[in-house]
């Protein structure tokens, strides 16, 4: 079990600056002060504009630049917080029908639910945690989390 922890906190704090590098890489803050525009997007508008998509994409990247202050010492609280995390992740792409913007949305919402489940897997039981494939998590969500902030470039 004390061998998964120290992976699992090194899994959390590379999946923290993940964020940070992407949220400042590509999707600045809204200048209208932002967190009103997802409140404001309950349900996908029709006709949502690329740049409405985007609005919601940059609002939830920057609450997601938050991780970077997660005390990863505790797994599970960490682990937690990346919940929290994928539950923004998830609702955002969940209010996005912008057709050039959605499936970018959705890849990433997809990456981030498979990496906190596989973590939450490994914390939960770490005698049978697949660590070799924290890689691949890490990569898928490195993958739909670049491909989204380049899609709102």
């Amino acid at each position: 079990m004390t061998a998964s922890r120290p992976l699992a906190a090194a899994s959390f704090a590379l999946l923290a600056l993940l964020f940070t590098g992407c949220a400042a890489g590509g999707a600045a803050p809204a200048a209208d002060g932002g967190g009103d525009a997802k409140a404001e997007a309950a349900a996908p508008a029709a006709d949502q504009s690329k740049e409405e998509a985007c609005e919601l994409v940059k609002t939830t990247l920057t609450e997601l630049e938050g991780l970077a202050s997660v005390d990863t010492s505790d797994p599970a609280a960490a682990l937690e917080a990346f919940k929290g995390a994928e539950q923004t992740v998830t609702e955002t792409a969940a209010q996005i029908s912008n057709s050039e913007v959605k499936p970018a949305a959705d890849g990433a919402a997809t990456a981030m639910t498979e990496y906190v489940t596989y973590v939450d897997g490994m914390l939960a039981d770490p005698a049978n945690a697949d660590v070799s494939a924290m890689g691949d998590h890490l990569t898928a969500l490195t993958e739909g989390i670049t491909e989204l902030t380049t899609v709102c470039a």
